[in-house]
């Protein structure tokens, strides 16, 4: 880390906005007054990596960086980082209740221009430690010696210069170099054990195994040339007994053809019955033309006669006139003897009416007694009466009551007589009403009917009926015996068609058997009858069929002899074969045989690679057992107490190796530094070499024993810090010169001289005037009422 600008406003004693710029800058000084601000400078630079203070009690409480005339608290600090600009920003602002903190780091990009690294508080202060490789405690040890703290590296507890140590000597990637190198152990392990697994797993190939498979190889080359010259001669042969075969097998389809002709069974039964059925159809034929004939006649004569409708209609007509006339003779009858039992009727509803009105009136004048009967119990002899005012001579003694209630049943049995007689009356007169209408419509009936069939003889219209009749009954007979013959026709037509299929059938199989024979040239049917052509075919097969037979017997006997060439050219193909496990086929020989090759030379060629894999997992196994022992072994030197605590012990000798140089030097040859145990000792050269533990020192020797180790430390770290580890190119020096005498002064400023020329830039904060100018450029920081000010002086 190499400083470039820091900018800082109302951060402690500085209100105003302040810049420092440290380009080109290899050797500054910062001075001024006690209390000007010298201090918090250094502080800005760790206050913007990594908010913190080393001079506060607490690092890191940041209220009191703020200005007491501020609300907040900026620095930006602008470095490099293996030559890449970097920015830093931080800014505590006054919170009720507390501060606020806010942070950012950039990167400068070439191409793409600024880049945020962080922008949180806590990731600004991740991102700071891994850019730098040091912490906040690791960079106040080695960059920034804080006034009061000089000495820390010196005192420090063994376990914690070891862990400076390592993070400046990237030693965590000797580490990794262990983790990954034990990793590559474990894997390689890994990897050997399956390759061994698939070693088993692979058979082992023997040498006579390959021999095997080349020697058949050369047999079947061999059978292959064979194949092709037995496949000619089979071919041969076959050409030859092919023809011979197909003879035969033609002649045996003719023979079978021929064997199977036979005269159908009952065709002549079926002739003869045909016979039958053709006369029987012509006698049902003519037997149905005389019922026809019949039928006719019989039907011409119902034509002729009356029409039996009209007949029936004008008996019926006659009888209806007959009955009508009996009817009105018998309602003139019943007419008369009603309008008597009328006068009857009326004749009692007169009296009925008499005996009505007598009981009327009777029982009108008993009520009347009764009524004045009431008054009886008034009348007494000789009183005078309430009605007449009489005087009453007797008191009458009847009932008057009784009379009363006499006379209403009398005057009540009269009305019930008249009612009864009132209801015949009218009963009688509703039935004349009805015999009269019914007597005119009997009388518009008859003169109807009269009309009708006034002249009508029923009798001799009976008879002519009858003979109509008859006359009918002989057409339906002759109709029915028509149907009979009729009926008898069509089964005679019947029998004689399924006759004629049944011949037509057996006429269509002779067709067939003949076509079948076509090609034997069978005789024509040129016959009347079926039965005499099926004959005539029957004895040509029976002929033809000998004749092919004794051809057929000349024919096998030729392919015999073929067939025991093949025979033998087979068997021959059989032997050669059966060795070798190939079908006996010699037709398809040559390329089963090729096929056979072509298997046998795929087989030999994964022997070979069984073989040549067998050998490559051999050596692969080998190999990864050296790189398994390897890695192993490389995994234990890598380990926390291998490699890594000797290069520690080695750094801390070399350190301790140039800080004594720079001891020597700095104290006038009285002291140089030694390491006991990872403890750090002075050895006084000048009281026999005496060795004092470094917290005995006093002020001026502390400082001198710090700064001689803070010189060490930085070229070691330079030369034994891995390329891409984080380098020191910057200190800063506060404070302790003024403990120093002039001649020790003089050397401690020619050693920081030293220091800066080798590339690193060095700032020492110091109150002496006489050191601070012997520096090319100075920071002088004043006091003034609004705050601190800073100028650059150069030489």
């Amino acid at each position: 880390m190499r400083p470039v600008r820091l900018e800082l406003e109302g951060f402690a004693t500085f209100r105003q906005r302040t810049e420092l710029d440290f380009d080109g800058l290899d050797l500054v000084a910062f001075t001024g007054p006690t209390g000007a601000g010298k201090s918090t400078l250094i502080d800005a630079v760790t206050f913007a990596l990594y908010g913190s203070v080393s001079r506060y009690d607490n690092a890191n409480v940041v209220a009191p960086v703020i200005h007491q005339l501020a609300n907040e608290a900026k620095v930006r600090f602008d470095f490099e980082v293996a030559n890449r600009p970097h920015t830093v920003t931080r800014v505590v602002r006054r919170r009720s209740g507390g501060v606020k903190t806010e942070a950012r780091l950039e990167r400068d990009d070439p191409e793409r221009g600024g880049e945020v690294l962080a922008g949180t508080v806590r990731d600004v202060d991740t991102a700071v430690i891994e850019l730098l490789g040091l912490d906040f405690t690791q960079f106040t040890r080695t960059v920034v010696l804080p006034q009061g703290d000089f000495a820390q590296f010196l005192k420090d507890e063994p376990a914690s210069r070891q862990r400076l140590l390592r993070r400046l000597l990237d030693l965590e990637v000797y580490a990794r170099m262990g983790t990954v190198a034990r990793e590559e152990a474990k894997q390689a392990a890994q990897r050997g054990e399956a390759l061994a697994q698939e070693l088993q797993r692979l058979p082992e190939v023997a040498e006579h195994e390959i021999e095997q498979l080349q020697s058949r190889i050369a047999t079947l080359k061999d059978l292959k040339r064979s194949a092709r010259t037995w496949r000619d001669e089979l071919a041969a042969i076959d050409s030859s007994l092919d023809p011979v075969r197909s003879q035969v097998k033609a002649i045996d389809q003719s023979l079978a053809l021929l064997a199977a002709v036979a005269v159908p069974a009952g065709l002549t039964e079926a002739e003869q019955a045909l016979t039958a059925a053709t006369d029987e159809l012509d006698h049902a034929t003519k037997a149905l033309s005389e019922a026809r004939d019949r039928r006719d006649e019989w039907e011409q004569r119902v034509t002729d006669l009356p029409d039996r409708a009209a007949l029936l209609a004008a008996i019926t007509g006659a009888e209806q006139l007959v009955s009508v006339g009996t009817r009105l003779d018998e309602l003139m009858a019943d007419s008369a003897g009603r309008k008597d039992r009328r006068q009857d009727a009326a004749a009692a509803l007169a009296a009925a009416t008499e005996v009505a009105e007598a009981a009327g009136k009777a029982r009108s004048t008993a009520r009347l007694a009764a009524d004045a009967g009431s008054w009886r119990a008034a009348l007494a002899v000789g009183e005078p009466c309430p009605v007449c005012l009489r005087t009453v001579d007797s008191v009458p003694d009847h009932d008057a009551d009784a009379e009363l209630a006499e006379a209403e049943a009398e005057s009540t049995s009269a009305a019930r007589s008249l009612a009864m007689a009132e209801r015949e009356l009218a009963r009688l007169d509703g039935e004349l009403a009805a015999t009269d209408q019914e007597q005119r419509r009997l009388e518009a009936e008859r003169t109807r009917l009269e009309a009708d069939h006034g002249e009508a003889d029923g009798a001799a219209l009976a008879r002519r009926l009858a003979e109509v009749d008859q006359v009918e009954a002989e057409r339906r007979a002759a109709a029915q015996t028509m149907k009979s013959a009729e009926e008898a026709a069509g089964r005679a037509r019947r029998q004689m068609e399924g006759l004629g299929e049944d011949l037509t059938t057996r006429a269509r199989e002779l067709s067939r058997c003949r076509d079948r024979l076509a090609s034997l040239d069978p005789p024509e049917s040129n016959q009347d009858s079926l039965i005499e052509n099926w004959q005539g075919l029957v004895d040509w097969a029976a002929s033809t069929h000998d004749e092919l037979s004794t051809r057929r017997a000349n024919l096998a006997a030729e392919g015999k002899g073929l067939v025991e060439q093949r025979t033998l050219v087979v068997d021959g193909v059989k032997a050669a074969t059966g060795e070798l496990g190939l079908p006996p086929d010699p037709t398809t020989l040559v390329e089963n045989v090729a096929v056979a090759e072509a298997e046998t030379r795929a087989e030999l060629e994964r022997a070979e690679n069984r073989a040549k894999e067998r050998l490559r997992l051999t050596d692969r196994v080998a190999e990864l057992g050296a790189e398994r022992e390897l890695n192993a072994t490389l995994g234990r030197h890598l380990s926390a107490t291998g490699f890594e605590a000797w290069l520690l012990n080695e750094a801390l000798d070399d350190i301790v190796a140039r800080a004594t140089v720079w001891l020597l030097e700095l104290s006038g040859r009285q002291y140089s530094l030694a390491v006991d145990d990872r403890e750090f000792a002075i050895v006084d050269h000048n009281n026999a070499d005496q060795r004092r533990d470094v917290r005995t020192l006093s002020g001026g020797e502390t400082f001198l024993a710090s700064l001689a180790l803070a010189l060490a430390l930085a070229d070691s770290i330079a030369e034994l810090a891995p390329v891409d580890a984080p380098r020191l190119e910057s200190m800063f020096l506060d404070e302790g010169f003024g403990t120093l005498d002039p001649a020790t002064l003089d050397v401690v400023a020619s050693a920081i001289e030293e220091l800066a020329a080798t590339g690193r830039m060095i700032g020492i904060v110091t109150h002496v005037r006489d050191l601070a100018e012997r520096m090319p450029a100075r920071f002088e920081v004043t006091k003034s009422p609004t705050g601190s000010v800073v100028e650059l002086v150069t030489a």
